[in-house]
């Protein structure tokens, strides 16, 4: 059961962070003289959607059985993490090279970045604690 909690944190946590940056990916692209606003609200933002995964993360840390868990009952939370990864990485890089002026290119990179850190985040969380109680 911990898997999957790991795996539902994973998917909240991307599909949140994918929303906020896109709504202040767009905004920069509108007007790039509000990058630092658009940054804060985006931080924020992250702060906000990773809230509920981190719960959900703690909520599975507790809850892990003592007993070791089978490696085959952890290939499909595990592809469903690797996927929400493969699709944050793909989605932000998309994002990146649609409607980019070459004026905002550089700014619109050094933000496709940071959003890509935070999207990846809480998946790695969610893989590693998976694999720690591997049998």
């Amino acid at each position: 059961m911990a898997p999957y909690i790991f795996a539902a944190a994973a998917v909240i946590a991307v599909i949140g962070i994918i929303i906020v940056f896109k709504i202040n990916l767009d905004k920069i692209k509108e007007n790039p003289d509000l990058m630092e606003k658009a940054q804060t609200n985006f931080f924020i933002g992250v702060a906000i959607s990773e809230s509920l995964p981190l719960i959900l993360i703690i909520y599975a840390f507790i809850n892990i059985q003592e007993e070791p868990v089978p490696v085959d009952e952890l290939y499909i939370p595990a592809l469903i993490v690797i996927m929400m990864m493969v699709f944050a990485t793909f989605f932000i890089f998309l994002q990146q090279k649609v409607d980019v002026e070459e004026g905002q290119k550089q700014q619109v990179i050094s933000f496709s970045m940071i959003a890509l850190a935070l999207a990846n985040s809480i998946p790695i969380i969610a893989l590693v604690m998976m694999f720690m109680n591997i049998a």
